[in-house]
């Protein structure tokens, strides 16, 4: 399992367009995609919620992966992540 710590740098936080993004990647991979803020967990291949999390700018956020693929998955996010 991987584990990473993102801080959400976009001023809108996390919107609709991101969380489709990150949706649309998360189920391109065979393994578990997670998000976690505020101690909650959120199917990462689920759009909705991602986007009912309610991050905002400068919160901090942690993906857990597990399976075959987790390290292409976790650099798929942070891409993302990076560049919205």
């Amino acid at each position: 399992m991987l584990t990473r710590s993102f801080k959400i740098k976009a001023p809108q936080g996390l919107h609709a367009r991101p969380c489709a993004n990150l949706a649309a990647a998360a189920r391109t991979f065979a393994s578990d995609i997670f998000m976690c803020y505020n101690e909650d967990e959120y199917d990462a291949t689920n759009p909705i919620a991602l986007m009912s999390a309610g991050v905002s700018y400068d919160d901090e956020i942690i993906f857990k992966i597990s399976g075959n693929d987790e390290e292409e998955a976790i650099e798929a996010i942070a891409t993302i992540l990076e560049n919205e």
